[in-house]
This record gives C-alpha cells, structure tokens and sequence, in this order.
C-alpha cells in the first residue's frame, strides 16, 4: 500500500528541523543576474520552513517559481520540505520539487560534464548538493517520490523518479553517511 500525503507530512516534520541555527553560508548558489539576488533577498529572513505560505514558495522569486534552482546547497536541504508539504497538499503549480530532487539522476545527464573543460559532472553536482541531509531525511525524500508517482506524476516524471530512485536516492536513504 501506498504511504500517504498524512504520513509523508508527519515523516518530513519528524526528519528536519522547522528552525535553521544559523544563517546560511550564502542562500544562493550564484550571485549572477536578478533572479538568484531575489531568490536571496525572498529567504534572507526566512528561519522556520513550517511557516512558509506554499503560494509564496510556489511563486518565488517574482512570480517565476525557480527558488529551487538558486537557493545554495545548504538552503535547498533546509527549505526542501516546506516545498514538498506544499505539494502534498497540492498547493504547487510553477515550483517543481521533482525537478529538484531528479535533475543530474535522470535523463542520461548524470554524465555530462558542467563545463566542456572541467570534469564535474551534472552526477556530480547532484550528488554533492543532497549530501548533507541526513538519512532520516533522504527517507522522508524516498516516501515523497514514490508518493509522487503514484499520486500524479506524467509519464516523463515517472521515468525521472524511477532513475534517481535507482541511481541516488534508494541508496542514499539506506546509508548513513
């Protein structure tokens, strides 16, 4: 049977603290152009995900929906359920978490290298971006992409889930590093 949105809800609140300690090292993973610079400027004052308005996650930066896209790794580790609680409560239409959680797993990118002449790979990045969370947290991850697959995913988002399933998250959950 299938976990459900409830159990998913109260796994992500079990697995990740609502309350950041400290400011983040930076919020943004660069500082080119407007859109990271608001990404930063909407969640610099930001301490508690449990309190983020999902139309808000949902819309941010200016109505553009790609806060998951700039916000810095330790950020996007921090912020990360509030926009899957948003979803499970169907509350997301331009933020895609899914896109966040597979991008550099699926789609035969995991290989590509970033840049031509250096040999990190968009593997790589992926990997080196989820690390910090814990394995509580990869679990609680786990629960959401296969909810996500059943509860309304297109065929393409399927595909993706099922390669980061198997290329990352499956056995990130299972280790405890």
């Amino acid at each position: 049977m299938p976990t459900s949105a409830e159990m998913i809800l109260q796994e992500l609140m079990r697995a990740f603290p609502a309350t950041r300690q400290r400011a983040f090292a930076a919020l943004v993973n660069t500082t080119r152009g407007h859109e990271p610079m608001a990404v930063a400027q909407a969640f610099r004052d930001k301490s508690d995900w449990t309190t983020l308005d999902p139309d808000w996650l949902d819309a941010v930066p200016d109505g553009l929906s790609t806060a998951l896209s700039f916000l810095s790794d330790e950020a996007v580790c921090f912020y990360i359920p509030a926009f899957l609680s948003a979803d499970l409560n169907g509350r997301l239409g331009g933020a895609d978490p899914v896109f966040a959680l597979t991008y550099g797993f699926a789609h035969g990118v995991g290989e590509e290298r970033i840049h031509p002449r250096q040999p990190r790979t968009w593997g790589d990045y992926a990997r080196a971006r989820w690390s910090a969370l814990t394995r509580p947290q990869a679990r609680a991850i786990v629960m959401y992409l296969e909810w996500r697959v059943v509860a309304r995913a297109t065929p393409l988002e399927r595909e993706a889930i099922a390669e980061a399933l198997a290329k990352y998250w499956h056995a990130r959950a299972a280790d405890a590093s």
